[in-house]
């Protein structure tokens, strides 16, 4: 995954006319910084500090300098004295998000962890942005592919045309295959038409995208040929019939009869589906919706049924490979951001579980106060 750094912030305010003013300090660091001569850069600031007096962005940058130069220690110790003079408001914001990259560096990464997601919920829209990039990458690492997922979600449902978020969420799926390839495709076209054209994510990009329309032109199954649209048309009548007069047995003959008459039909496929769930045919049933999938690949409502039905079944794992491709096509359905919670509670990922709970009450601030208690009760880490 890829994430932005941490800008370097202002200079401080002019003070006094000697030949060592803050700005030409200020803007020496800066530009030892930008050439990545980091020890040049560290002097500067310290030297700034040394006669100006202790100010936090100041520390904030020393700290950031230090940390390029891999002297994580002291990165540490001069964000915590920025911290120390300024605790609270944008600053600060920085200053913990910076900790916790001290933190990636040094390996710990239950630290970082937890100062990120303190972080995902920062006034400044960019801290935010970057602490949930962050922390997705973090579970990403771990594993926790539902978690990282949930995250890169919520920063694309406020940033929609982020291009590090698109690009991250690219990556996410395709390190996760399962019926995740055409959401990873969809994610690096739109990054790469939003990354400067000649930076090092935009080759990426378009390279990912050659191999996966290559891959998913390989992959892509043939529908069946079609068979005879009249008698699946009547068939499917009379399944719709027998149902409305719960006949449930009856229903589900006569959807099986239609989409053998026509294998291409899409909506017999999924009749039969709906008409096997009714009846606790679960296997026939998933078969029936996996035959509509290939009809139809973005079908939601096959996508959502199998889920839901996988999910009764406690096939966890197969809930779970319907319901991805549906949270990246509807990020914002509460509905299923609901179920993907629950699955993940029933396979005792709880962790994860709370992530999407999170995103459920942000999608639902309504929500009732016992599913915002329940989300509370489960682990952060």
């Amino acid at each position: 995954m890829r994430v932005v750094a941490i800008l370097l912030v202002a200079a401080l305010s002019v003070a006094g006319c000697s030949p060592e003013t803050p700005e030409r300090l200020s803007v020496r660091a800066e530009e030892a910084y930008a050439q990545g001569d980091y020890a040049k850069a560290i002097a500067a600031y310290e030297r700034l500090l040394q006669v100006y007096g202790e100010n936090a962005v100041t520390y904030a940058n020393l700290a950031l300098a230090a940390l390029r130069a891999q002297d994580t220690e002291y990165a540490k110790r001069s964000a915590e004295k920025a911290l120390a003079l300024d605790g609270v408001g944008p600053q600060a914001e920085l200053t913990r998000e910076l900790l916790g990259m001290v933190a990636e560096a040094e390996k710990d990464l239950p630290g970082a962890a937890r100062l990120y997601r303190a972080l995902a919920q920062a006034k400044d829209a960019q801290v935010r942005l970057r602490a949930r990039s962050r922390l997705a990458r973090i579970y990403a690492d771990q594993g926790r592919a539902d978690g990282a997922l949930a995250l890169l979600l919520a920063a694309a449902n406020e940033r929609p045309t982020d291009a590090t978020t698109l690009y991250n969420l690219g990556n996410l799926c395709v390190r996760e295959p399962l019926r995740m390839r055409q959401a990873a495709l969809d994610y690096f076209r739109q990054a790469e038409r939003l990354l400067p054209k000649d930076s090092r994510e935009a080759r990426k990009c378009r390279d990912w995208v050659t191999r996966l329309e290559a891959n998913l032109a390989r992959l892509r199954q043939v529908p069946p040929s079609g068979g005879d649209a009249k008698t699946c048309a009547e068939n499917l009548r009379l399944a719709r019939d027998a149902k409305a007069k719960k006949r449930w047995r009856s229903a589900e003959t006569y959807a099986r009869k239609a989409a053998q008459a026509d294998p291409s039909s899409y909506e017999a496929a999924l009749e039969l589906g709906r008409t096997c769930a009714q009846n606790s045919h679960r296997d026939a049933a998933l078969k029936a919706y996996d035959a509509a999938l290939v009809l139809r690949p973005g079908s939601t409502d096959a996508h959502a049924e199998a889920a839901q039905l996988a999910y009764d079944a406690k096939r966890y794992g197969d809930a779970v490979a319907y319901l991805r491709p549906l949270l990246t096509a509807q990020p914002r359905n509460r509905f299923i951001a609901d179920l993907m919670m629950r699955i993940l509670t029933a396979q005792r990922k709880l962790s994860d579980a709370r992530v999407w709970g999170e995103y459920y009450l942000a999608l639902d601030p309504k929500a009732p106060a016992s599913y915002r208690k329940w989300v509370d009760s489960l682990p952060e880490e």
